[in-house]
Order: C-alpha cells, then structure tokens, then sequence
C-alpha cells in the first residue's frame, strides 16, 4: 500500500520513486490511508542574510516536527471516477513558536466520462499554512490560504482530432495585515485543439486568457491593481519505449493596469525530458519560461526562467534515492513599492538528495537534505539554509 505526503505545499510521495500523479492513472480503484511524521532541522528558518541580526525571541536555526494524517482514496462510478488525495496536519517548531500553524494540502473531484468520446475533469485544491519567509519580506507569521477550482473537458472526434475547453479559478489570501496587499484572485479560460493519431506522437495548439486582480491593493484612480495574460501556444510530445520528450513553443502578453508598470510581449515555453532505461531508474530534465503571479511576491506578475535536473533509483526491493538540482529566476513587474518585500527579481538555486526505506511493506523511512541559495534585491530574502529531514510515514 503506497502513501502521499505533504511536503512543501505540494502532494508527493513516500512509497516513492513514482509521482501521486502516476499512481493516480495505474489504479481506477484505490483506497490508502496513513499517518506520517515529518522532523525536519533548517540552520536558517527565519531566511536571514549572513549580516542581519536575530530577534532576541527568536531562533535563526530551528526543529519543525509536523504530525499528518494522509489519504488517497480513488472509486469508479460507471463511466466516472472520484478521488481525493492529500493530506492535512500541524507544524510544530521547537524555538519559533509563532511560526506553528496546521498544515493542509488536499484535491478532491472526479474524473468524468459522457459516451465513448467525451471526457474531464473537474476538481477543487485546497491550501493552507504558514507562508516560507523567503517570500513575505518579513520574517512573520502569515496563514496562507490558496483555493483552486479546475474544470476542463473535450470530446473526440474522427480523425484523432481533441478539442477541449478549460476553466480554472484560484484565490490566495493573507492573513497578516504586511501581506494584504499580495492577496490574489485569479479567473482564466483556455480553448484548444489535440491530435493525437498514435500513442507515439501527439500535437496540441492551445489558447488562453487570464486575469490576475489583486482586490486589496488600489491604484492612484481607486481600481484594484489588475494584469491580463494571453498566450498562444503548441506542444509536441513524442514518446518511445524508454524516452518521452515534449516541447512548448508560444507567445505571451502580459498587460497591467498599473500606468507605471513595464508589460511584456514575448516567447515562451519550454522543453522536458524522461528517460527510464530499466525498470530501475529514471532520469528526467525541463527547462522553461512562462508568465505568472504570486500571492506572496508584492508584483503584478513575474516570468520565470526554470531549469530542472533530476534522477531516481531503485536499489534493491526496499530502498530507492533521489538526486537533483534546480534553479530559478524570477523578474517581478508592475511591483507594488509600498508593500513590505516589494523586490525586482530573485534567483533561486536548489540541491537536493533523499532516500527512502520500506523495511516492511505498511511502514516507511525518509530521509532527505537539502540545500539552497537565493538572492533578491529586497532588504529582506537574501539567505542561505541547508535542511535536513526524517520521515516515518505508517500505512493503515
């Protein structure tokens, strides 16, 4: 019986190296519950430069002990296929005691099928928890909350043609009065149109809109700050035995109704690679740009320029390690100066190497390190901390 966890505001898993995603296409019916304890000790929790002092009440270095409870439950009805998987807990802190708070990640919907042709999904994602440091410009307690509606769908037709609509709906809000003004509300439509004539090889063109609003941060006319993204893009994916590779190519607009503010017209994208040349390892890579907006960053939008290696191994029955690298650098516009961390940019650089032991098949062992690096021109979220982490997660 595998387990999910909760780790970094994201659902991943234990019973690992596969993605919850990947488990969620290989079992239509499925029901894993567990508990999990996560003890986690970060020499720079609060996200502090080398030269800024620390509080007397406070500790730079800490241990966050996180008790969860974990489920992901998948059932088939007819034609139409329900599921929920995440997990919900409480972080604990041992020095910074303003930092506990509970810990909820958790998505619910199903995955629906009208006829032979038509198929989607619709889904809700709900967050919850304190906000990392690095990105508050404070070192503060702030509950982060994140709603998240999905609905999409398409029909087949002949020929391997797919077209497909889509609707998502997100909101982020902040409960420290710093922080208001990040609040953010989100409404984007997409149409698009696939092809796929063998499992080989598919293409897809694709169309979307989205509004960015950001209702507690008015403008000098009394507006609320707001920005409109339209892109075009085209994918090709083209998958072997051991190989998938995939390719976007598009065209983005990002306009802000800030007059100040510097919009964007330009190409994004990306590329991603997986290669799994036994049943024993996989390596994977992606490289991208997009054009996006944070609810914890003080800006209308941002782009971002990713890169990510990564490469996962299964030594013998019980143990499985990870290892891999990412970097990111993120350029901020339409930047809200009187907000508390209002930055330009930042560039972020991340390691990381964990291994994972299932001595018996209900119980489950963790450990992983990680280090990472970021620097901004904010006066605060410049830092170094390396974490290190232990996991016991218990299937029921």
């Amino acid at each position: 019986m595998g387990m999910a966890v909760l780790a970094a505001g994201t659902i991943t898993t234990i019973a690992a190296p596969v993605s919850l995603d990947d488990l969620a296409e290989d079992v239509a019916n499925r029901a894993r519950l567990g508990m999990e304890a996560r003890v986690v000790y970060d020499d720079n929790v609060l996200r502090l430069d080398r030269d800024r002092p620390v509080a007397p009440d406070r500790s730079k270095d800490d241990v966050r002990t996180t008790l969860s409870a974990v489920v992901d439950v998948a059932q088939r009805v007819s034609r139409q296929r329900l599921f929920l998987r995440g997990a919900a807990g409480y972080d604990f802190y041992r020095e910074n005691r303003f930092l506990k708070r509970e810990r909820i990640d958790a998505t619910g919907g199903v995955d629906w099928q009208v006829g032979a042709r038509c198929d989607g999904e619709a889904s809700f994602r709900y967050g919850r928890g304190q906000t990392d440091l690095s990105d508050l410009g404070a070192p503060v307690r702030n509950t982060r909350e994140s709603r998240t509606l999905t609905l999409d769908g398409g029909c087949t037709l002949g020929a391997g043609l797919h077209p497909e609509i889509g609707y998502r709906r997100r909101a982020t809000d902040n409960s420290a009065a710093v922080r208001l003004r990040s609040d953010l509300e989100a409404e984007r439509v997409s149409a698009g149109l696939a092809y796929h004539r063998s499992g080989r090889l598919g293409v897809a063109l694709a169309v979307a809109s989205e509004t960015l609003d950001f209702p507690n941060r008015p403008l000098a006319d009394g507006r609320p700050d707001s920005t409109r993204v339209r892109s075009a893009t085209g994918r090709v994916t083209a998958r072997g035995d051991a190989l998938i590779a995939s390719g976007v190519l598009g065209y983005a607009e990002a306009d802000s109704r800030n007059p100040g503010a510097r919009d964007f017209a330009g190409l994004v994208g990306g590329a991603s690679l997986a290669w799994t040349p036994g049943s024993r390892l996989r390596l994977s890579a992606s490289a991208g740009r997009d054009v996006d907006a944070s609810g914890d960053v003080a800006a209308g939008y941002y782009l971002a320029d990713r890169g990510e290696l990564v490469g996962r191994t299964r030594i013998g029955r019980a143990v499985d390690l990870e290892l891999a690298g990412r970097v990111e650098r993120r350029r901020f516009r339409a930047v809200d100066p009187a907000s508390t961390g209002a930055r330009s940019f930042d560039r972020t650089a991340e390691v990381r190497a964990a291994l994972g032991w299932s001595p018996i098949n209900r119980l489950r062992i963790g450990l992983e390190t990680v280090h990472a690096r970021r620097a901004t021109d904010a006066v605060y979220g410049t830092y170094r901390s390396t974490r290190g982490l232990l996991v016991l997660g218990l299937a029921l």
